[in-house]
């Protein structure tokens, strides 16, 4: 059957909604980008889809003996492994998919210089590749939880902590690839603002000692990073420990940066072919 949609392209650009259209009549390319970066991904391994499994924890060892073992970080009395896993998972998401978005369409050049396609759909797919490592991460996150025998019910609200760290990094990825067209510098920074933001982000320490060096006063601050109340909401959620109504303001913010990202996107994308 014959689809009567059709795409008009013309040197005014796009918008937001057509934007937002075209990536959702173009499922099939989505899948297409993401199963081709799974198994370029894995190619040439010994080990393949076992590296999902190996990252994670040979994370989780870093964190146990770094924080735990040498720094003695406390954990509002949550079972280490338990706590370090709930925001591990989310960080290692949130990573891959900014890292990955952000360098999306650099990489691509060739493609998109060719051939008019969706170019939202390029970076997209990187949140759907990102799925594969966060459903191993979460396997053992339950696992954990079970051992310690830590109730499961918090994790209806992982939807929503999902959602909103997806947002966040494909709203900070995507204006990253838009600057970056043309000031390709970016690229060689988002490593080392990654390493600085992985300190700043309470995956390993309670979020409570970020306000306790800032103050009260300038708690907020805190709050800006996305990860850090979601993960201190999470961990409400999960563990039934305290969080302040202040977290709520990374799940506002999630929105607002994707939408950022968007804007940034469309309007690079008028003349993404010619500077690309």
């Amino acid at each position: 059957m014959k689809s009567n949609t059709k795409t008009i392209i013309t040197s005014k650009g796009s918008s937001i909604s057509n934007a937002l259209t075209e990536l959702w009549r173009s499922p099939a390319l989505i899948r297409a980008f993401a199963s081709r970066d799974l198994y370029v991904r894995y190619a040439q391994t010994y080990l393949g889809f076992a590296w999902s499994i190996i990252q994670p924890l040979f994370g989780l060892a870093t964190l146990f003996v770094l924080f735990n073992k040498i720094a003695g970080i406390p954990t509002d009395g949550i079972p280490f492994l338990a706590f370090a896993l709930s925001g591990l998972i989310f960080w290692n998401y949130f990573n891959y998919v900014l890292s990955q978005s952000a360098g999306a369409i650099v990489a691509m050049q060739a493609m998109v210089k060719k051939i008019y396609l969706p170019r939202l759909s390029i970076p997209t797919a990187k949140a759907l590749v990102g799925l594969v490592d966060y459903s191993v991460g979460l396997v053992l996150l339950i696992g954990t939880c079970l051992y310690y025998d830590i109730s499961l019910k918090g994790l209806l609200f992982l939807p929503i902590i999902l959602a909103g760290t997806a947002m966040g990094a494909l709203g900070i990825g995507l204006t990253i690839s838009a600057i970056s067209l043309r000031y390709r510098d970016l690229q060689q920074i988002i490593p080392f603002a990654l390493q600085l933001l992985f300190f700043l982000t309470p995956v390993a320490y309670p979020t409570s000692m970020l306000v306790s060096l800032l103050g009260k006063e300038w708690q907020w601050l805190v709050y800006l990073n996305p990860l850090a109340g979601m993960l201190e909401l999470f961990r409400g959620f999960l563990f039934g420990t305290d969080f302040s109504t202040m977290a709520w303001l990374s799940i506002i913010i999630t929105p607002v940066l994707l939408f950022i990202g968007l804007l940034s996107f469309v309007k690079a994308d008028k003349k993404m072919a010619d500077i690309v």
